[in-house]
């Protein structure tokens, strides 16, 4: 699978470069851009990317500061921002630079409603990179972007970079800073190669992930550095067509110490499935009092086939969370039900700093277990420090999943509830100070095995 996978990646490469060999190049100071940080450039950039609608192209901003409200991409398009450039997004919450648009999907999505504005825009195109070692800044730090509860869902916030429907798309070598809602999202897409970049959120407001891969195939992350306010790197699911044949891999992911979000994460929506990734080599600090890494099944997906290995955890308030449960949300067409969570194996994972008390939680529902997790050369070194052992856990109670919910447990190291076939091989469990609760708690776990 894994083999294929990359193969596919290779001709995916080879691909894009061949369509971007002898292509023109234009330069936006010749469609009028000032560059200057002031002017509004909108439209000479536009008019740029537009002359490549036709042959392909490479789009060149260089030696500037270019402001502009919303770009609309084309295909077969390169662009390329060089490291003496920077895109401003322009702080206006008017229509005419960030209009509003519901997304086009092939399936019934529920991030229709979400995600409707965005600084550069890919609607359902192909073959399209952007690269050159500049910087893309959202300037989501504007006011009428920071009042998160006032504007409720996200759709009235732009992101810096959104594809629909698009494939064959290809970040790499840039800076995104201080986006007004998720940096960038992907969604229904397909052959999507994410490297090299940076990301800052800033310590703003909530809503602001660093990177969300909603419902694609054929997804690649890696050599990254993220820095969010709330999830790191998350995957979504809205719709049937699922998030499958994924690789992550070399990746640092900064919570920046804030109260909300996690590290790695696959949920919280979570409609279709979530199948074959091999995620390995992260460094996952900074999630204060939430997870390093969340696996959530909540609408009914199906997750299956994951690996998280070689990776380190530091500063984080839980190594693992993962539950399956059921909100009982759907989408037209689709009635509610209860998914699945197979197949998890965690290894060669090591952890310490712990800044919370409570431990890792793998948690299913009553007639629907979670199957086959694995822990291999897992080293913890916890918090500890509780000396009461009699905490009852509750059952999940349709409220905004995250471990730290269900409170410190009655064991330090490991819940496990409601779930088959765990198996923990040549794993370390410490604690920083002495804990009275037993490192691992089951309730309704059928074969466990401790070697």
């Amino acid at each position: 699978m894994l083999k294929q996978f990359f193969f596919c990646v290779f001709l995916l490469i080879f691909q894009n470069i061949s369509s971007q060999i002898n292509t023109p190049e234009y330069n936006v100071y010749n469609f009028g851009a000032k560059g200057d940080g002031v002017t509004n450039d909108q439209e000479a950039i536009q008019k740029t990317i537009s002359a490549c609608s036709k042959t392909g192209g490479t789009v060149i901003l260089k030696n500037g500061t270019f402001l502009t409200g919303q770009l609309k991409l084309v295909s077969n398009l390169v662009l390329k921002i060089d490291s003496s450039a920077t895109i401003l997004g322009i702080k206006s919450d008017e229509e005419k630079d960030y209009p509003h648009h519901l997304i086009e999907t092939k399936y019934p999505n529920r991030m229709l409603q979400d995600c409707q504005r965005r600084l550069l825009y890919g609607n359902n195109i192909t073959n399209v990179t952007i690269t050159g070692g500049g910087t893309i800044n959202g300037q989501g730090d504007y006011e009428p972007w920071m009042h998160v509860k006032e504007l409720g869902i996200e759709k009235d916030r732009p992101s810096i970079l959104a594809f629909v429907g698009s494939k064959n798309i290809t970040i790499s070598n840039i800076k995104l800073l201080k986006p007004a809602c998720w940096t960038q999202v992907y969604i229904e897409s397909e052959n999507i190669i994410i490297k090299n970049i940076k990301v800052n959120t800033g310590n703003l407001t909530p809503n602001r992930d660093g990177i969300d891969i909603v419902d694609c195939h054929n997804v690649i992350i890696e050599d990254s550095f993220i820095q969010s306010e709330d999830d790191g790197i998350c995957f979504k699911s809205g719709s049937e067509f699922g998030c499958k044949d994924i690789i992550v891999r070399r990746c640092i992911i900064d919570k920046l110490n804030v109260n909300a979000g996690n590290c790695f994460k696959l949920g919280t929506d979570g409609l279709g499935s979530f199948m074959n990734f091999d995620v390995s080599e992260l460094t996952l600090k900074n999630a204060y009092q939430n997870s390093a890494i969340a696996i959530e099944s909540m609408d009914g997906a199906v997750i299956d086939n994951m690996t998280i290995r070689d990776s380190n955890i530091t500063n984080c308030g839980q190594a693992f969370f993962i539950i399956l449960a059921d909100r009982k949300r759907t989408v037209p067409k689709r009635n509610p039900r209860i998914g699945t969570i197979s197949n998890i194996h965690f290894k060669n994972i090591t952890g310490t700093n712990f800044t919370q008390q409570y431990p890792s939680i793998i948690t299913g529902i009553v007639g629907h277990n979670i199957q086959n997790i694995s822990f291999e050369n897992i080293n913890l070194n916890l918090k500890g420090g509780i000396n009461t052992t009699t905490q009852t856990v509750m059952e999940y109670d349709g409220k905004y999943p995250e471990g730290s919910y269900f409170g410190n447990t009655n064991a330090h190291a490991f819940f496990i509830r409601h779930t088959d076939n765990v198996t923990f091989t040549n794993c370390k469990i410490t604690t920083e100070t002495e804990d009275e609760r037993e490192w691992i708690v089951t309730e309704n776990v059928k074969n466990i095995s401790i070697k």
